[in-house]
């Protein structure tokens, strides 16, 4: 058994800090339909975040129901397992049809078409406290969650749009 010399030790465990940093400044973007056809294991390897780009609105139906039979679903849960970050962003037209409940229990994060933030809350009530972090973007709430005068009035204020689905 070779035994390293503390030099080098320290230039192997500088050169596996640097990838591991690397990796957690990289973005693999792609489209639902690359993900059908799945991530070659390199994208794990390399990339600390994926950003889906406007996925249909079937895609996040089954998506919320962790639906593995659906191969893009599949691959997004398997990219998660890996600990890589999941981003979606998608056309504001489509907020209206998000299943808020089902995809408010990944972990996953949102932006719309113009780049703004969105958040989802599938909270029965939606308080103060649970808005006061909120600086911009657009809330989506559940169909049956109560938003207080305090909450909305604060959302308000900060010019906060928020948004009940049907």
């Amino acid at each position: 058994m070779t035994v390293l010399s503390p030099d080098q030790t320290e230039q192997i465990v500088n050169a596996i800090v640097a990838l591991l940093q690397q990796r957690e400044r990289a973005v693999f973007a792609t489209r639902q339909s690359d993900l059908v056809k799945g991530l070659s294991p390199s994208v794990y390897v390399r990339h600390a975040h994926l950003h889906i780009q406007q996925p249909d609105p079937g895609f996040l139906a089954q998506l919320a129901l962790n639906d593995v039979q659906h191969p893009a679903v599949a691959t997004t849960l398997d990219a998660m397992s890996y600990g890589v970050q999941i981003h979606i962003s998608l056309h504001s037209q489509l907020l209206k049809a998000l299943p808020v409940t089902g995809l408010n229990r990944l972990p996953l994060t949102f932006s719309n078409h113009l780049g703004q933030d969105i958040r989802l809350c599938a909270k029965p009530v939606i308080g103060y406290s649970d808005v006061i972090g909120f600086k911009s973007g657009i809330l989506l709430i559940a169909p049956r969650s109560l938003l207080t005068p305090l909450a909305s009035d604060l959302l308000t204020q900060r010019h906060i749009q928020w948004i009940r689905p049907e």
